[in-house]
């Protein structure tokens, strides 16, 4: 049986919570949905799957090289709500706790850091689980590469079977059809005027960005859409570089260091309850107190009476049993037969159980 990857979009999941879940907060005020919602979701498709590897991929804030390629990339983006900021540092120690990898890398997105993965995986003969709420990673389905699609509603298993009955083209041409239609969210411009529905039927009938501008010249199109085509091929082969997925990130962290190490339960623990999530608590078993530690009594020397040793004591422990008299310092015992104890321990502070049977 092949092993499995579970990759996370750490920044898409997080999103997606933060708008799918109703707000919640701690008694203190701290903002928990997104973190309560990228915990159910993770969590159900970790329990189906039991992945040997895993790992979450986090953007960092630092330009990437499409940033750098095409300045208005991802532009007009609205500023993520300070309630999502600030559950980003909490969710990366949660999700270490959960024993998740997190991985960054500047100058690339957390989709090129799953591309990378799957890569990765592939190569080890493993089957790779991508988990987003992105399309985009959808161009990266293959034979051992699916996606989890989370969607308002489900999380989707998207494999080939699945993307050709949705899009009816192969998954390896998806960022064919991008760089066809743009992406309005990245704000990738595509071609102008070309939509979802003529950018799958151009590559249904082309196979490839590449076949279209082939083939443009004898083409049987409609004069609007050869027009636009024409006009529009130096946005498209921007828009395709823009849309594609980088597969060969300089990851420092082989395959093989992104082993599943499970939950860390005295840290998983401290963070649920501190976000105040009972259920997870009781969900990973974590709702037991630890057994306490059984502490295994010294053993007690037992030393003639030394009388002088009382004197000096301010407090002394006593029990009378037997015909017997024990004394203690609470370190020391000792034992005498009752003689002249009375004058011994005259205007000393005696603790002792009973103290009536002793008149």
């Amino acid at each position: 049986m092949k092993k499995k990857l579970l990759a996370i979009d750490g920044n898409s999941i997080l999103n997606r919570a933060f708008y799918g879940v109703r707000p919640l907060t701690t008694k203190d005020g701290f903002p928990t949905n997104a973190l309560y919602g990228m915990i159910n979701m993770i969590t159900r498709q970790a329990e189906a799957l039991a992945p040997d590897y895993c790992a979450v991929a986090f953007d960092l804030k630092a330009p990437t090289f499409r940033h750098k390629m095409y300045d208005a990339y991802k532009a007009g983006r609205h500023a993520t709500p300070e309630e999502l900021l600030q559950q980003f540092p909490v969710a990366k120690e949660v999700l270490t706790a959960m024993g998740y990898h997190v991985l960054s890398l500047e100058g690339y997105e957390a989709d090129d850091i799953l591309g990378t993965l799957a890569r990765m995986s592939v190569e080890a003969d493993c089957e790779a689980y991508l988990m987003t709420g992105d399309r985009d990673a959808l161009q990266l389905i293959g034979p051992s590469v699916h996606v989890l699609l989370a969607t308002n509603s489900e999380t989707i298993d998207m494999d080939e079977a699945k993307f050709l009955e949705k899009y009816t083209v192969p998954s390896s041409t998806f960022v064919d059809v991008k760089a066809l239609m743009g992406d309005s969210s990245d704000n990738i411009p595509g071609v102008p005027g070309i939509g979802e529905k003529t950018a799958i039927k151009l590559i249904s009938e082309f196979g490839s960005l590449d076949g279209i501008y082939e083939h443009l010249p004898e083409a049987k199109l409609t004069p609007s859409v050869k027009t636009k085509l024409e006009n529009g091929r130096e946005s498209a082969y921007l828009s395709q570089t823009l849309a594609r997925i980088c597969q060969t990130v300089p990851l420092e962290e082989p395959l093989e260091s992104l082993k599943n190490r499970g939950i860390d339960r005295a840290e998983l623990r401290r963070l649920l309850l501190s976000l105040e999530f009972s259920a997870f608590i009781k969900r990973f078993g974590l709702d037991a107190e630890p057994a306490p530690e059984e502490t295994v009594a010294a053993p007690v020397s037992v030393a003639p009476m030394d009388c002088e040793k009382v004197s000096t004591l301010d407090v002394v422990a006593l029990d009378y049993s037997d015909e017997k008299v024990t004394l203690s310092d609470g370190t020391s015992v000792w034992e005498c037969d009752g003689s002249d104890i009375s004058a011994r321990l005259s205007g000393k502070t005696v603790v002792c159980y009973d103290c009536k049977s002793l008149y």
